[in-house]
Parts: C-alpha cells; sequence; structure tokens
C-alpha cells in the first residue's frame, strides 16, 4: 500500500496549471506556483509565519516536514514520505496533496492554537 501512495504523489509528474491572460493585445501566461515558489513568493513579499516565540519560519519547510513527519500508511507506523522525498514535495503545486495532507497535520499538532494564544 505504501508503494501505491507514493506512486500517486511523489512518483508522478506534477500537474502544473495555468492560465492565459490578455492585456493590450498580448497573451501572457501565468503559472500555478510550487510549493518551494510559494515559500520564495510569500518571503520575498514581506509575509512571514512566525511561531509561538515569534521566530520567522519558512512556510515551505514547515509544510513539507509536517508531511513527512505525520503521514502514514492507515493502521500501520509506516510513513509514507522520507527525508530523500524533499525535492520531489517542493516540486509540487500549490494547492495539490502536499496542501490538503499539511493542513491536517498542523491542525493535529496545535499550530492554529498556538498563533491564537500567542495573539
Amino acid at each position: 500500500m505504501k508503494e501505491r501512495l507514493r506512486e500517486i504523489t511523489v512518483g508522478s509528474d506534477p500537474d502544473l496549471k495555468s492560465e492565459i491572460v490578455e492585456y493590450n493585445g498580448e497573451k501572457f501566461e501565468v503559472r500555478q506556483p510550487t510549493v518551494a515558489t510559494r515559500s520564495e513568493i510569500l518571503s520575498k513579499s514581506g509575509m512571514s509565519v512566525t511561531d509561538a516565540k515569534g521566530n520567522e519560519v519558512n512556510f515551505g519547510n514547515a509544510q513539507i516536514a509536517a508531511v513527512i513527519f505525520c503521514t502514514y500508511v492507515p493502521g500501520t507506523d509506516d510513513r509514507v514520505f522520507e527525508e530523500e522525498d524533499v525535492p520531489m514535495l517542493r516540486q509540487q503545486p500549490a494547492g495539490s496533496f502536499v496542501d490538503k495532507l499539511s493542513r491536517v497535520a498542523m491542525r493535529l499538532m496545535n499550530v492554529d492554537s498556538e498563533e491564537e494564544a500567542k495573539n
């Protein structure tokens, strides 16, 4: 089962979406960012995520670590992803399985509760 889970996630090519935008008679292609690119965009824009102690956290790295350490083959202690999967996980589209899995992992880690307590 682990191999099947890996095959449909890190074992397949990322399916990045794009849209054509017309402006002033010209066409531009706007592409969906990868997890890594989204993290870079957030960093360059001055947007940052901080932990409960006020330390800046790289959102993309936090997501990927949560996916690696919190995602298991159901009913086992066998993790689906490994440290070697980091490059493939970083190249997945924003909004892909990385976001879906990390959202649940972060919730289970009580990340939101720590942020609310800080405010």
